[in-house]
């Protein structure tokens, strides 16, 4: 049976389960990364998050600039914490900017620092993403940021994997936004 009809009449995540028991059976050595993209991930508890008192000030050095305001704006209408450009009068809670590196598996990734943590958007990647798609990523590394770790839903923002079904916070990404900050 062709990868195509097995593809269309079981699903994408059958065919990579399908491949992953392949690798083992063959006596392949999945790597943790694989194994996590093709199982989905855990939920995940609270990262370290970037918030200073209820502030998220960023400075913005990226070519998705439009989808980072929109990723923005979408998480400020949750009303707790403000996200917004650092001024000469704050301090810079996380840089975000772009980066082209293939040799990596991620599509955005936040992390900590020993100044201003970082959001980085990786070009080898989301030049290949849709506008939403990109903005999604985007809104799901700003959930870090605030704390928001990983749920193992693909109908959450928060999902592990670029694979979600939504580009904006969903309920579950509400609730605990809400659980985590009022």
């Amino acid at each position: 049976m062709a990868l195509s009809k097995i593809k269309s009449r079981t699903g994408t995540r059958a065919v990579q389960g399908v491949l992953a028991l392949a690798l083992i059976t063959a006596g392949a050595v999945v790597p943790a990364s694989a194994a996590q993209a093709i199982d989905g991930c855990k939920n995940e508890g609270l990262t370290a998050g970037s918030v200073d008192g209820r502030e998220l000030r960023y400075d913005l050095s990226t070519r998705y600039s439009k989808q980072f305001y929109e990723a923005r704006d979408l998480w400020n209408k949750e009303g707790r914490i403000k996200i917004a450009a650092d001024t000469a009068t704050t301090y810079t809670d996380i840089d975000v900017s772009d980066v082209t590196n293939s040799a990596v598996t991620w599509s955005g990734r936040w992390s900590t620092s020993a100044g201003a943590d970082d959001i980085k958007l990786n070009f080898a990647y989301l030049k290949n993403y849709t506008y939403p798609q990109v903005r999604a990523v985007i809104g799901h590394e700003l959930g870090h940021a605030m704390r928001l770790g990983h749920f193992d839903n693909r109908g959450a923002l928060m999902h592990c994997n670029d694979n979600r079904s939504v580009t904006g916070p969903a309920t579950l990404d509400k609730n605990k936004y809400h659980q985590v900050w009022g």
